[in-house]
C-alpha cells in the first residue's frame, strides 16, 4: 500500500476531523511541490511517505497472507 486515505490515518488514533485536516495539508504540500493532480476535490488518497514525513511516524507494514 503506497497511498493512504483518511481512514488509514484514523487507524493511527486520530479523529475524523484531524485525519481530514492531515489529508488537506498533505494535498496542499503536494500541489505546492508541483503535483497539480492533488488539487482536485475528489482525490481521496495521498502518497504514504508524504503523511509519514508530516507526522514524523511510520505506518505499520501490511502483511498479506496468500492461500
Amino acid at each position: 500500500m503506497n497511498t493512504v486515505t483518511k481512514y488509514d490515518i484514523m487507524k493511527l488514533g486520530f479523529t475524523l476531523t484531524q485525519s481530514q485536516r492531515i489529508m488537506r495539508e498533505a494535498k496542499a504540500r503536494l500541489v505546492q511541490q508541483g503535483c497539480t493532480f492533488y488539487a482536485g476535490q475528489k482525490v481521496s488518497r495521498v502518497p504514504k511517505h508524504t503523511v509519514e514525513n508530516m507526522l514524523n511516524l511510520e505506518f505499520e507494514k501490511e502483511v498479506v497472507k496468500l492461500g
